[in-house]
């Protein structure tokens, strides 16, 4: 399920103000709130309540120097990616279990990848 968070303010006085099921009431409950102020700055982030439901988290996964790194998206960074994709060379959203499950994944994406580059089948 989806739902749609309204916050409002900058920096530490962003606070939400209210959440709700669609995305026309968010929208409607901004332009409402909203003036042109920016300490009164009103917008709405989406939410899928289902991506804890399954266990699997949103990870941004990149090497670096050698060693291979996951991260959890607790800031939303990604939220516009929705299966296991690389972002650039070197960096993938990966959705997983742990962060070894999402390390593990962005592995075998880059080797196929990499195979692939060099003409061998898989």
């Amino acid at each position: 399920m989806k739902v749609y968070v309204i916050e409002k303010g900058m920096y530490s006085d962003r606070h939400i103000i209210g959440v709700v099921e669609s995305e026309e009431e968010a929208k409607k409950i901004c332009n409402v709130i909203s003036t042109n102020q920016e300490e009164d700055w009103v917008e709405y982030t989406e939410y899928d309540t289902h991506q804890f439901s399954t266990i699997r988290l949103r990870y941004h996964v990149y090497e670096f120097c050698g060693e291979w790194n996951a991260e959890y998206d607790d800031y939303g960074l990604y939220d516009m990616y929705r299966d296991n994709e690389e972002q650039y060379e070197g960096s993938y959203v990966i959705y997983a279990n742990s962060p070894q499950q999402a390390i593990k994944i962005a592995q075998d994406m880059r080797a196929e990848k990499l195979a692939k580059e060099k003409g061998v089948s898989l």
